[in-house]
């Protein structure tokens, strides 16, 4: 019964596969070293601010709605006021993502290093 060994470990055309086997027992190569991160821009910052003033703001509207009997039209001011903090806070929360998705990309006309 011919097994047929030699052709198994000749790729096409006759040449031997070495390239492709890795020995037993030796230690993979060294990953490269990761550059180091720049740190976030202001804008991100102030959208990170933004997102827990508003956030405690609604919160804080939405306890006062819910805990106090507020006269006549006072709670639809309340509820006003947690309406502009939603509102706030998805806007800020988008800035902060696209500031900081904006600063992964290198800027053109700096050398990559910068």
């Amino acid at each position: 019964m011919d097994r047929r060994e030699g052709e198994l470990n000749e790729a096409p055309g006759g040449e031997s596969k070495s390239d492709n086997v890795v020995p037993l027992g030796v230690d993979p190569p060294a990953p490269e070293v990761p550059k180091p991160t720049k740190p976030t821009g202001r804008v991100h910052g102030i959208a990170i601010v933004g997102m827990a003033v508003s956030a405690l703001l609604g919160i804080g509207a939405m306890l006062a709605f819910i805990t106090i009997s507020w006269p006549d039209d006072t709670s639809r001011y309340v509820l006003a006021v947690f309406m502009v903090s939603v509102i706030c806070f998805v806007a800020s929360a988008s800035l902060a993502v696209f500031s900081a998705a904006r600063n992964t990309y290198p800027r053109r006309g700096k050398s990559p290093d910068e």
